[in-house]
């Protein structure tokens, strides 16, 4: 009897030192920029102000070689047919261990200067929801393309389908998404916080009202609201760009899907299809208005945010913000089965519920906005226009939100909606739903309502559908299986 020779320990690409070197240094001069700039208004000195700032940046990029060189030193991995490990060795050692049988994602990513030296960090992650992920930065391109195949051989196909190729037109989306107005207020928070860390607050304040003073406060913040949209705007195409540029998106023979993306961070993800539950497609107001919406896969071992030990989730973005049939298109040959355009609608109890929420929320409003008006007589009008803007905003998110929730069921999905500014409708393939939650709150049982939480193992692994009709609640849940027709009867 032979047993298998162990594989030897190999060391990540010693390349991975420059290039880490080169990204710092160039972050580090960028953000030298407006800070030397910062403190020649403050009254520095040139001498001192290059001193600073030269001096910050080669201090930053000789620290971040000196530990890029530790770590290349200190990491090693190895591959055998049924393990892939990771082992750190330096005040204590940590190994980290996942079975390729278990590899379900394994995602490629390059930025600019990885490319330019033809390296590639990868990022693998297992079938569970928090399942294990171990990450290797960086490899030689070919090794890392070899690596993938290898973790995929089982899962290989040669008949390959284009589900979505990237139209530069589609960026005309990207400022409809509701992060727009988000990313202008955000710029708008960095030009002060720069200023803050120079003490030039003050002046800056004091130049801007010089500017504007004499206008009326309306006008003021009409122009505050456009000035937060262009940059909004400008933000969201670069990020747009910077994520979609040379998409696309590819369905083997075996269902699993193969995602390239990236302009100055390339990606190159592969999903196995036997663990792909379903997809999403995101339609919030803008993208609706538009005719547009955005498409994720849920699929084990991908989701938003972070896991247990604090590593990033792989993304589960398929296709950008898009024209609907693009995106509706990529999910029925995902999916295997047409996505359902009419959903069943939910009882008017629902749409009472969110009107009733409405008037709540506009009388929190207008009773805040009170306040000012009683102290300073003068400001008599904001709370009539808060009630105005509260009372528009706030009923046609509620009527909105109700227009969007209902649910379908088919012979193999179910399809679940639901939201106004962010709706979003899940479809899940009815194979992958392991069960059904049923919560009722003593409002809900009053109406004659049920809360469904739809449980998959893939992305969230939880899906709520709220104010479900009892009456429609036992078509839902018995996708699940026979064993839930012991609820056939409503739960009082």
């Amino acid at each position: 009897m032979t047993t298998e020779p162990t594989p030897e320990w190999l060391q990540l690409d010693p390349r991975t030192v420059a290039a880490s070197t080169v990204v710092a240094t160039g972050a580090l001069a960028a953000t030298a920029v407006p800070a030397g700039s910062g403190l020649l208004l403050g009254g520095v000195g040139l001498a001192w102000v290059l001193l600073w700032t030269i001096g910050g940046t080669i201090l930053g990029a000789a620290a971040t070689a000196v530990i890029e060189t530790v770590r290349l030193a200190v990491t090693r991995y190895r591959v055998d047919p049924h393990r892939i490990e990771r082992r750190v060795r330096f005040l204590s050692s940590s190994t980290t261990s996942l079975s390729t049988g278990r590899v379900r994602n394994v995602e490629i990513s390059a930025d600019l200067v990885q490319r330019r030296m033809g390296i590639a960090t990868v990022r693998l992650a297992s079938g569970e929801t928090d399942g294990a992920r171990l990450t290797l930065g960086a490899l030689d391109r070919e090794v890392a393309e070899d690596l993938r195949r290898h973790l995929l051989a089982e899962r290989a196909a040669t008949d390959t389908i284009e589900l979505v190729r990237l139209d530069p037109g589609w960026v005309r989306y990207a400022p409809a998404s509701v992060m727009t107005p988000l990313f202008g207020i955000l710029g708008i928070g960095i030009v002060f916080q720069v200023a803050d860390w120079f003490g030039a607050v003050p002046e800056m304040l004091e130049w801007i009202w010089g500017q504007i003073g004499e206008l009326p406060i309306p006008v003021i913040a009409m122009g505050v609201l456009l000035l937060a949209l262009v940059v909004g705007t400008v933000a969201s195409v670069a990020v747009f760009v910077e994520n979609w540029w040379n998409l696309r998106l590819d369905r083997h023979e075996d269902g699993s899907l193969e995602l390239r993306r990236g302009l100055l961070v390339g990606r190159h993800t592969s999903f196995d299809g036997r663990r792909v539950r379903g997809v999403t497609l995101h339609e919030p107001p803008g993208f609706r208005l538009l005719g547009a919406a955005r498409l994720d896969v849920v699929a084990s071992g991908v989701g938003t945010g972070k896991d247990d030990d604090g590593k990033k989730k792989q993304s589960p973005a398929l296709v950008p913000p898009s024209p609907r049939d693009v995106s509706a298109g990529a999910a029925e040959t995902i999916l295997g089965e047409p996505v359902p355009t009419v959903l069943r609608a939910h009882p008017p109890a629902a749409r009472r519920r969110r009107l009733v929420r409405a008037v709540a929320v506009i009388v929190v409003v207008t009773v805040a906005a009170l306040v000012p008006a009683v102290i300073w007589t003068w400001l008599w009008w904001v709370p009539v226009a808060a009630l105005a803007l509260s009372a528009v905003v706030a009923i046609w998110a509620a009527l909105d939100n109700a227009r969007g929730l209902g649910h379908e069921v088919t012979v193999g999905v179910v399809a679940l909606r639901k939201g106004s500014l962010m709706r979003r409708t899940d479809i899940l393939g009815r194979e992958g739903i392991l069960g059904w939650n049923i919560r009722r709150s003593p409002l809900q049982r009053r109406a004659g309502l049920a809360t469904l939480v739809g449980t998959t193992a893939g992305g969230s692994g939880a899906f709520r559908l709220p104010d479900v009709g009892l009456g429609q609640a036992p078509e839902l849940w018995r996708t699940a299986g026979p064993v839930w027709d012991h609820l056939a009867e409503p739960p009082g």
